[in-house]
């Protein structure tokens, strides 16, 4: 085959070292899945800062348990809110990792901002027999203090599953896997997500040049047959 026959490679735009590196990632999910954990690894992983939302209540209002026990839930989700809105909307500024509490998917207003195309929502999944495993003496204040706190977390996780799979830009299994294996998944897949993007705008980019480089008048390859052309009679 001479080289005229040859194939022409498609056009790629320049491939960056960590593609992923550019994302705006949140992690969601149920009590115990392990966000914080993950979330300090992912940031670790691609350079980015982390927000631990759950961690900036608490270093500004003091240990959650006692916020629940002493001004009740309503007022820990006001503040809830207050960091995860700073979070996110940081998030639209420049690329991060924000790690959210599993109650945090319940305001409207969170919900909102995790719809934002620039956000990607990384749901992560446990099963029970997991999340038994974890929360031997939980101090978690929905769970402390109930007879079976793993039937109380199974309630907890199925009343807010929608919730988390109607934000999530992909759900990650994080059962039988560790922190290292999960972070590794998130990260093949935010890849391939940023890459599929850098091939749509540069495959744009290459149209808009081949547009303006045709001559005056000349409509290009694919366009329409304009009014009395001949596929117009025929």
């Amino acid at each position: 085959m001479s080289s005229a026959d040859s194939p022409v490679p498609r056009p790629a735009p320049p491939l960056k070292p960590v593609p992923a590196a550019e994302s705006r990632i949140a992690l969601v999910g149920p009590p115990a899945a392990g966000k914080s954990t993950i979330g300090r690894l992912l940031a670790d992983r691609l350079g980015l800062r982390l927000v631990d939302t759950d961690a900036v209540v608490a270093a500004a209002h003091g240990p959650i348990p006692e916020i629940f026990a002493q001004r009740g839930e309503a007022r820990f989700r006001e503040l809830e809110r207050a960091a995860v809105r700073r979070a996110l909307s940081g998030l639209l500024e420049r690329p991060g990792v924000v790690s959210l509490g599993g109650g945090a998917i319940l305001n409207p207003g969170t919900r909102a901002q995790l719809r934002h195309p620039a956000i990607r929502v990384v749901n992560i999944h446990i099963d029970a027999a997991t999340a038994a495993a974890r929360l031997g003496g939980s101090k978690r204040p929905l769970l402390a203090g109930d007879a079976d706190p793993v039937e109380r977390w199974k309630s907890i996780a199925d009343e807010r599953a929608e919730l988390y799979d109607a934000v999530a830009t992909l759900t990650v299994p994080a059962s039988s896997a560790p922190p290292a294996t999960i972070v590794n998944r998130i990260v093949d897949v935010l890849t391939g997500l940023q890459r599929a993007e850098d091939y749509a705008r540069f495959g744009a980019y290459r149209r808009d040049e081949a547009a303006a480089a045709a001559p005056h008048g000349d409509p290009g390859p694919g366009s329409a047959p304009g009014p009395g052309s001949e596929e117009e009679r025929w």
